[in-house]
């Protein structure tokens, strides 16, 4: 009987994502999904720490999975991941005196989950794995998706800006532009798995510039993926006010398949006089 694994994810699109990444990394490893937390020998709590009380809310959960535990009976191998797992690193460990949490790994670790919750299992002592957060790698098809109709797909990743109040920088490393290729790989394998809707993430998503095409800005990527056959809806996030140039705003009127709609995050500031 193959072994069991549930996700739960705390944050943003991006981390939504981040976790159809890993379910299809423990799909490849021989795991099946498991309905509940109850039903898992794997539990990975992928974080956020962009979000208030971050940290006290990873404890709180770590606290209810260790009841269960005692309750059913049953261990599962515990993985954090994720950006207060990036954030953290050891001190997660140290918090947890190493009996709560088996794995902690990093978000350019990812990859390398399934080994890490093999190399727990085996040696029944916590691994980690942080490393610099640049590391991340997307293959095309790996990703285990949780919508039927929209496939995320990231074109950027980390931010090179450096906000007060965002974590960005620290968590996920510096920005990265992904290949127009892989991206457009992506896409058509989206579609071929049945979705229609393509959502593009990133940091700052318009600030895109295709690595392997400089000629090739985040208007041109659009109208690349708006002509890849079956896609019929198109959406990004986050764009920043700074990067949205006449030419995106003229390829969003345009290109057909293009939702017209800007997903604008905003952050508190003073009130209206």
């Amino acid at each position: 009987m193959s072994k069991k694994y549930f996700i739960e994810t705390f944050g943003c699109q991006m981390n939504v994502h981040d976790s159809e990444r890993m379910a299809g990394l423990l799909d490849r490893a021989g795991y099946t999904p498991a309905d509940s937390d109850a039903d898992a020998d794997v539990l990975v709590i992928n974080t956020c720490s962009v979000r208030e009380h971050a940290e006290e809310k990873l404890y709180t959960r770590l606290g209810e999975v260790r009841v269960l535990s005692e309750e059913t009976g049953r261990k599962p191998v515990v993985a954090v991941a994720g950006c207060v797992a990036q954030q953290e690193g050891p001190a997660l460990l140290r918090k947890t005196n190493g009996r709560l949490i088996d794995v902690v790994v990093g978000t350019g670790q990812i990859q390398g989950l399934p080994l890490l919750v093999e190399r727990a299992q085996q040696r029944a002592v916590p691994e980690i794995e942080i490393g610099a957060p640049d590391g991340a790698t997307f293959p095309v098809g790996v990703a285990r998706r949780s919508d039927l109709v929209r496939a995320s797909i990231t074109i950027i990743e980390g931010c090179n800006d450096h906000c007060a109040f965002c974590v960005v920088p620290n968590t996920r490393g510096h920005e990265r532009m992904r290949a127009k290729a892989d991206i457009l790989a992506d896409v058509r394998e989206a579609v071929a798995s049945g979705r229609r809707e393509i959502l593009l993430l990133g940091q700052i998503v318009n600030h895109y510039q295709a690595p392997d095409d400089p000629a090739c800005d985040f208007a041109d990527l659009l109208a690349h993926v708006d002509a890849v056959p079956g896609v019929e809806r198109i959406r990004f996030a986050s764009p920043h006010p700074r990067h949205t140039s006449e030419r995106l705003i003229e390829a969003v009127r345009v290109l057909p398949r293009v939702c017209k709609h800007f997903h604008l995050p905003l952050q508190s500031g003073p009130a209206a006089s």
